[in-house]
């Protein structure tokens, strides 16, 4: 009897397995039968995504190569439109810079733009010079190269134009310690044509506080102050 009831409890425990085993098949099965239905209904899409993943992969690529030829082609006119400047042959730089101003793709084009500027300026044409500088000034070029452009248009009207509003232009530079040196030099003959050696000195004494400046600055600075105090 007690023999009965154990093989009775054994049947009992395989017929429990074989519906768990039944119940997973199934559950398989309609697994894969949605998967079907995803993959017949979706598939084009899936196709497409793969195939723009691949294109725009290619792309970008094909875009970082052309991008590399055109910096390397630009670096070359422009290397090559220097040492014609300094060879001196001004003429023969002139129009590659010009083409580069014009049409250049990568920095060379602001950087061209102030080599126009420059041979302007040794050529004694400061209009052109001037006009050359301002393009840079509200160009997109980086921050350092307008501020260079910015700094070089005042400075070659520091003894002629409003001195006002030059300060007002200059001001900006007078609390950067990469260019303090030259926007506090070109502050103090302002200040001075404009009557105010007090707010000179007072400038440079500001300048000389900011942290970071260069020991080259910091004498130029002093010996400011110095010339200053001696008038």
């Amino acid at each position: 009897m007690t023999k009965q009831k154990k093989e009775c409890a054994h049947c009992e425990d395989c017929k429990k397995y074989q519906d768990k085993a039944f119940e997973l098949e199934v559950d398989e099965d309609l697994q894969q039968e949605r998967l079907n239905r995803f993959w017949k209904k979706y598939r084009w899409l899936v196709y497409g995504a793969v195939v723009l993943i691949l294109a725009a992969t290619a792309g970008i690529q094909l875009y970082q190569s052309w991008r590399m030829k055109v910096r390397l082609a630009e670096s070359d006119t422009y290397e090559n439109a220097v040492l014609a400047i300094f060879a001196p042959q001004p003429d023969k730089a002139r129009p590659a810079l010009q083409e580069l101003a014009d049409n250049g793709r990568t920095g060379y084009k602001y950087l061209a733009q102030l080599e126009l500027a420059g041979l302007a300026a040794r050529q004694n044409d400061v209009p052109k010079a001037l006009e050359e500088f301002k393009n840079l000034m509200n160009s997109n070029a980086p921050e350092s190269l307008r501020a260079v452009a910015t700094l070089s248009y005042i400075g070659h009207q520091v003894d002629s134009a409003d001195p006002k509003e030059l300060l007002k232009q200059v001001e900006p530079y007078l609390n950067n310690p990469y260019f303090v040196g030259m926007a506090a030099e070109l502050a103090t003959v302002l200040y001075i044509r404009d009557n105010r050696p007090q707010d000179a000195q007072s400038m440079l004494r500001k300048a000389l506080a900011l942290p970071n400046i260069s020991d080259i600055t910091e004498t130029r600075l002093k010996a400011l102050i110095q010339m200053i105090e001696v008038k």
